[in-house]
């Protein structure tokens, strides 16, 4: 009996020894003017998938993956013949105005006639019948008009070209920031629809760090105070402990019903490229203003 009491207490002490301690999660902790956010995540601010405008064929891509482009570099192209031929045909209709030449010629013959019958008449009254002079009044009204309605189509052919120009840009697809490529979905040849995915374009100049703060530390979070983020110890890659200076840019006006807490981001530059997407990051808020020495 008192070998197994010996026994049991044996057991107890060594499952004590070597049992491992469970802390409670990491949470915010404010000290000193500074808050600090554990287990934030750090995603791109400029990532955006790019498809086509319209339907048709892709005429041609310019890039591959990995590539990085300017803002507003082509990337790719549905084939535009058709609607550049309509362009052209509107451009020529814009550009011409054979129309309103002849308009204005037309109302000065019109005008012509009208002044000889009153003229005619004013020497010798009756020589035109009033009924032929309204007439040749009416005609040059109305040639009048007709450089009016001239010089309005010219106006609607012009409109006409801006729009058959916007379908043949729409066949583009252009960088809306310098970026890098990261994805590359269709080959040349494809057949595509309004709205199919074509490029993946993102940026890491810029990232945001994101994390969830307690509701009763909310109130001396603003816009605009200075960050710090570490990338966490366990990340590879050798950038731990080296912070990167940012600016915290979101304090949403929500909390989290489940949790009570307060979701806010930090923009942080990135030129150098070592702070990835993905990664878990610590997130240190200046939320007192510091002493300069």
């Amino acid at each position: 009996m008192w070998k197994h009491a010996r026994w049991v207490a044996g057991c107890l002490l060594l499952g004590a020894m070597v049992w491992p301690v469970v802390g409670p999660a990491a949470q915010p902790a404010a000290d000193g003017g500074l808050t600090v956010i554990p287990d934030c995540s750090i995603k791109l601010i400029n990532e955006v998938i790019l498809s086509a405008e319209r339907p048709g064929i892709l005429g041609e891509i310019k890039v591959f993956e990995g590539d990085r482009v300017e803002e507003g570099a082509l990337l790719a192209r549905i084939r535009d013949e058709a609607p550049r031929a309509a362009f052209e045909v509107a451009r020529k209709e814009a550009e011409s105005d054979i129309d309103i030449r002849f308009s204005r010629k037309a109302a000065e013959v019109a005008r012509a006639e009208y002044d000889k019958a009153e003229e005619a008449n004013r020497r010798n009254r009756g020589t035109v019948p009033e009924i032929e002079v309204r007439r040749a009044l009416l005609a040059a009204e109305k040639a009048a008009l007709e450089i009016e309605k001239a010089q309005h189509m010219r106006e609607i052919n012009g409109l006409k070209r801006d729009e058959a120009g916007v379908q043949v840009q729409i066949c583009r697809i252009d960088a809306p920031f310098a970026g890098f490529i990261s994805k590359v979905y269709l080959t040349r040849g494809a057949t595509v629809r309004q709205g199919d995915p074509v490029i993946e374009l993102v940026s890491t100049d810029r990232v945001k760090v994101e994390g969830y703060v307690p509701l009763e530390q909310v109130a001396a979070l603003k816009p605009g105070q200075p960050v710090e983020v570490e990338v966490t110890a366990r990340q590879a890659g050798g950038v731990a402990g080296r912070p990167v200076a940012g600016v915290l840019k979101f304090v949403d006006v929500k909390a989290n019903n489940a949790n009570s807490k307060v979701r806010v981001w930090a923009e942080i530059p990135n030129e150098d490229g070592r702070l990835r997407a993905g990664l878990t990051a610590v997130l240190k808020i200046q939320t007192a203003e510091r002493n300069e020495p």
